[in-house]
């Protein structure tokens, strides 16, 4: 099986310079695909740049930061005030499932895929979450059958353990429901170690398999290792993509 490299940059349209930088990334080859945030300050104007390229966008599903474009319905603020309040309150709210929750949860997914659908006026190529809170099994469940969504990072060549038990069941529920990478790591995983070995040796997973590579390009650190020549060189031995080229493994 050949393997697929998405190099995914967050919250798109969460703020001016993660909208302009993930754009200029794109442009310039270092990056494959983005998540975008809707009923963000930046949201809009992100939309419109996006109709100009061919980016390929899905959702970055917020659940545990307040709604700040003025312009939101004041229920659908109400909702995502009452669900980020939830998240937040307690770290165990990530791994677990409420059914009191669930239908709160289940409409400010409604409320944010409808959201992306009016600006970007197609269906995202997939859904991942700010803070990784797409991985509660309260919003897991909440999604819509069949979408790709972005799995937990993996654990290699961290052991076994109680924490690498969980995630990998967690993977397995992922898989069961959605198309989603058989890895993920977040490209600051590299740490300060950024030689064309080490980055090679980030990507080599996907010479057989699909990788997802999670990136902030408004980030100072990312930002740097993105428009790299290291980086570049290595991009270029993988088989690039997006979600989109999932489904075709």
């Amino acid at each position: 099986m050949s393997g697929l490299l998405i190099v995914n940059a967050d919250d798109f349209g969460g703020n001016r310079p993660a909208t302009d930088r993930i754009l200029e990334c794109f442009a310039a080859g270092r990056i494959t695909s983005t998540s975008a945030m809707v009923y963000m300050d930046d949201s809009r104007r992100a939309a419109q740049l996006a109709r100009l390229s061919k980016l390929p966008i899905g959702l970055h599903l917020n659940l545990t930061q307040e709604l700040e474009d003025s312009g939101t319905p004041p229920l659908v603020r109400e909702r995502q005030a009452r669900a980020a309040e939830y998240f937040a309150r307690a770290r165990r709210r990530r791994v677990t499932y409420n059914t009191r929750m669930a239908t709160l949860v289940k409409t400010c997914v409604a409320d944010q895929l409808a959201c992306f659908r009016e600006l970007f006026g197609i269906e995202p190529t997939h859904i991942d979450g700010h803070n990784h809170a797409h991985l509660s099994p309260t919003a897991l469940f909440s999604l819509p059958r069949g979408i790709p969504v972005r799995t937990g990072e993996s654990d290699i060549g961290r052991g076994i353990g109680p924490g690498t038990l969980l995630r990998g069941a967690r993977h397995a529920m992922i898989a069961r429901r959605h198309p989603t990478t058989d890895y993920f790591f977040a490209i600051d995983r590299l740490g300060q170690l950024r030689s064309e070995q080490e980055i090679e040796r980030l990507l080599a997973f996907a010479q057989r398999s699909s990788v997802e590579i999670m990136t902030h390009p408004d980030r100072n650190s990312d930002y740097r290792v993105l428009t790299s020549d290291t980086w570049q060189n290595c991009l270029q031995r993988h088989t690039s993509g997006s979600f989109r080229e999932l489904g075709a493994l």
